[in-house]
Formats: C-alpha cells, structure tokens, sequence
C-alpha cells in the first residue's frame, strides 16, 4: 500500500495540534510535512522585547530577531513533527519564510509539495463570530489539494467517532459531488461512506448503485449555503459521522450544492473534520499543456486479451482483439463498465506486455479465458488526447515533461482509456486518455 503523503499546517497552537492528532487518527498510515511558516514579527513578544532592551543599535536587533526568530520557528515545526510522530505519522519539519497572508502561502506551498491532503486546524468559530478570509479560509479556497480541516474544540463524543464513524459525502449528482466521492472512497478506504442529499426543490442526480444515499430537506428561511450545511450538520450528528465531505463546486448556481457558500457554511457550521476537494485538481507542471491533470481515480477490473506486442503491431492487435473480448464478456454475463482500455508493463526491446480490454464491475466468476488486470485506486496523472492515433507521441512527451519537472520516473504500468475511437468517428476526433498512477 503507498504512504499517503500529508501536509499539515502547525502554528503551535492547541488547534492546530488537535488537527495533527484527529487526521492522524482518520488516517493512520501516512507521511506528513510539518510546515510553520515564518511570518512577521518572526518572533513572540517577549523575545522581541528583551532583544530590544538588550541591543545597542537597531541593526543589532534585527539580527537578533532573525536569529532568534528562526531558532524560535524551527523549534515550534519540531513540536508539530513530534505531536505527529506521537501520533503514528512518519513526520518531518518543514520552514517557510512569509510576509503574512498566510492561508494563501499554505495554498502555494501546497502546490508545490503536492500533497495527498492538506490539514488544517480551525478554531471552530460560527454563526456571527466565523470569520470568512481566516487563515483556514484562505487555504481552503486557494489550495489545488483536498484540504482537511479539524474544528477546535472537538467534543467527546465527536472525538469518539474519529476512528471508526462513517464518512458522510455532500451529494447533488454533479461532477464536484462525484470527484469528492473518489477521494473519500481512495482516503477512507474500508470506512462505510454515506452520501448525503439535501432537498431543495430541485431534484437530485441518482448516486453510484453501490453507494448508499440519505436525503434531509433544508431547513426553511435559512440561506441556500448555511441551510445545506445546516442540514449536512444535522445528517452527521445522527449518524455519528468521522469527517464530511464536501466538494468545492455543485451543478447549479441555483442550489450551489458543494460549492462557494456551500462549502464554505460547511466549514463554520458542521463541528466535526471537513474534507473540501476542489473539482478540478492541481494541474500539471508549469509549462506543461492544460490537457494534464491530477486526479483521483476508483480501482478498476480490466479483463482482456494479454500479448507481448511490438509498437507497430499495436493498432492491428486492438482492432481484431476488442471484438473477441466483447463477445467473450457477453458469453459469461459481463457487461462492459466502460471504454475499450489498455493496460501496458514490462517494456522491453521495443515490445510491450499489452491487455486489451474493458472494464467489468467485477472479475467474472468465470472469466472465459481473458486475463484480469486490478487497476488501483488513488492518484494519477493522466492528459486527454483528441485526434488520431499518430498524433500520440506528442501527449506522451507533454506527459514525459511533466514527470522530468516533477522529478519522478514514470511507472512501469500505466494505461490508455479510448473514449472515442474508430467504430464512432472519423479520426480527428478520436479521444484518447493516458492515464499513469502516481506511486
């Protein structure tokens, strides 16, 4: 199984302390940065006080202050990483130098580390006292990372749900609610999830077959953001739920169900851990083309036809191998559960090991000769391809780019979803999806 791989803002307060503990708790197995950034005065006032009374002249006390102040901020990171070592991460500290606006600057930091999460501690305030453009706030609504934010103070019964409570997922059917359920089901794998609808005059898109759906009608006369977070509150007080989750963008401006308001009143109004998952996440390397993105991604079953396969002869092999699948599906009972898929290992001498296929639900109880591939769930990186199929190698060198920039070495086993191909379209509107997991 990968680490997971966390970062956590720490301030060295009692918040932001108890936001390492409970996301260690939710999630046990993970390797966590530390991160304190640095930020004016860049030291308390009592060192800044007695540095001052025992200075001459001021370039003097600036240089104290530097020295202080950094050996203060490394000391403060090092109490973070130890809360986190305690709490069974594997921890190591991270200083950064800021001139405040601080929730932007996690935001960016977030970026460029490209955690897995980002975690957060907030002091919990609502109603009148939340304070919109807090440090939380700011992370949140910059951060092209899921981010979680632990409110404080946690009860004892909210604390209690931490380590086996279901996951309640904010639900209205739109592409914001759908990409909130993937990383709930990749991060909480194993846990019950539970998707929550809120009524509100409009109906609600259906869910997943295997998802189980409860529905609240909003609290009347309340505005639509607070009155579905209200809602959502409620939903997971009733069933003692360990983290909600919301998804940065909902399907209407009329509702705005997961978005805008919406996750935001969800932050200031449910007092248990909030996960929000920006709709689209973090995009490729700069310079990289727009058609890279990080994603979340289920776990599939492939079942196909396996060869070893030189370049060449790959379009040949797909064309008489699809069929064959195809009908081997339907002899067992198998439906495909979408497009024709691909899944390359083991080059070697400019030949690879090719399963060409579709995937099913699950592995056919009898799988009528075909060879399974498990497809894991998690992140990847993938580009979307539109155009014939010798256009390729240009998406896969924006790819390779992308991997060079971000200094990893791309996986042996990656895979092709071809969402529009030969039987559908003339070749200039081809679709193809790349697809590598990131390990």
């Amino acid at each position: 199984m990968t680490m997971l791989r966390v970062m956590a803002g720490y301030d060295g307060s009692i918040a932001a302390g108890e936001a390492i503990g409970v996301a260690a708790r939710l999630l046990p197995r993970a390797h966590a940065w530390i991160s304190y950034l640095w930020v004016p005065p860049f030291a308390d006032e009592a060192m800044r006080r007695r540095l001052w009374h025992g200075t001459s002249r001021v370039d003097e006390f600036v240089a104290a202050v530097e020295r202080e102040g950094s050996a203060e901020a490394a000391r403060i990171a090092g109490m973070g990483a130890a809360l986190a070592g305690a709490a069974g991460w594997e921890a190591e500290t991270l200083v950064e130098r800021g001139y405040g606006g601080e929730g932007a600057q996690l935001a960016e930091l977030a970026e460029k580390l490209e955690p897995d999460l980002l975690v957060l501690g907030s002091r919990g305030l609502g109603g009148a006292h939340a304070v919109l453009g807090s440090v939380s706030d700011m992370a949140v609504h910059y951060a092209p990372r899921p981010a979680l934010v632990v409110p404080h103070p946690l009860l004892v019964d909210e604390h209690a749900t931490v380590a086996d409570g279901p996951v309640l997922v904010g639900w209205d059917g739109s592409a914001g609610a759908r990409q909130a359920l993937t990383v709930a089901q990749s991060l909480f794998d194993g846990r019950r999830i539970l998707l929550a609808a809120v009524h509100d005059g409009v109906p609600t898109e259906p869910p997943p077959a295997d998802c189980e759906l409860l529905t609240v009608d909003r609290p009347a006369g309340r505005p639509a953001g607070r009155g579905v977070a209200e809602a959502l509150a409620r939903l997971a007080a009733d069933q003692q739920a360990a983290v909600v989750v919301v998804g940065s963008r909902g399907c209407s401006a009329i509702r705005e169900i997961l978005l805008g308001s919406v996750a935001m009143a969800t932050l200031h109004h449910v007092s248990r851990p909030v996960l929000v998952v920006p709709h689209h996440l973090q995009p490729g390397a700069p310079g990289a083309t727009d058609r890279i993105e990080i994603t979340f991604v289920p776990a599939q079953v492939v079942a196909g036809i396996r060869e070893r396969v030189a370049p060449a002869d790959l379009e040949a092999f797909f064309a008489r191998t699809i069929p064959v699948v195809a009908a081997a599906l339907t002899r067992v009972g198998a439906a495909p559960a979408g497009p024709p898929t691909a899944v390359y290992s083991h080059e070697e001498r400019q030949a690879f090991d090719v399963t060409v296929g579709f995937p099913v639900e699950s592995e056919p109880p009898d799988a009528a000769g075909l060879s399974i591939e498990h497809l894991p769930a998690g992140r990847v990186v993938r580009a979307e391809h539109n155009g014939p199929y010798s256009s390729l190698p240009a998406t896969y060198a924006a790819l390779a780019s992308w991997f060079a920039g971000h200094a990893r070495t791309p996986p042996r086993v990656m895979w092709e979803e071809y969402l529009i191909g030969p039987q559908e379209a003339e070749e200039s509107r081809y679709r193809t999806r790349i697809v590598y997991p990131l390990l």
